[in-house]
């Protein structure tokens, strides 16, 4: 019986390993995924066929051709990746992490 519940607690134990491996996968993916993107969703955002919305990600404005309305989404889906990580190490929801970036994003494009 001692042998069962040490085996079923190492099996638990790697699962949760794994777990945890996989989603730091899934957040350095991301964040490498946005880092490659940065130059295109600036120029988006910067030609005013994008902004900042207030929470969090980006807004399409107008009829955005299909390319950079891929961008957009790819990004958004992206951000969505890093904003649950950081919700779920703060004790917060997704929901407020994605309004605490708008503002800095907004910030960041006030700069001149």
């Amino acid at each position: 019986m001692k042998r069962i519940r040490m085996m079923m607690c190492v099996v638990m134990a790697l699962m949760f390993g794994i777990a945890c491996v996989a989603q730091a996968d899934a957040i350095s993916d991301a964040k490498a995924r946005r880092k490659a993107r940065r130059a295109e969703v600036t120029a988006i955002v910067k030609a005013g066929q994008a902004e900042e919305g207030n929470d969090g990600y980006l807004v399409a404005k107008g009829d955005l051709p299909e390319a950079k309305a891929a961008v957009v989404k790819a990004e958004n889906t992206d951000r969505r990746v890093g904003y649950e990580a950081i919700a779920k190490a703060n004790g917060k929801t997704v929901a407020e992490v994605g309004k605490q970036a708008a503002a800095i994003h907004k910030r960041r494009q006030a700069k001149p």
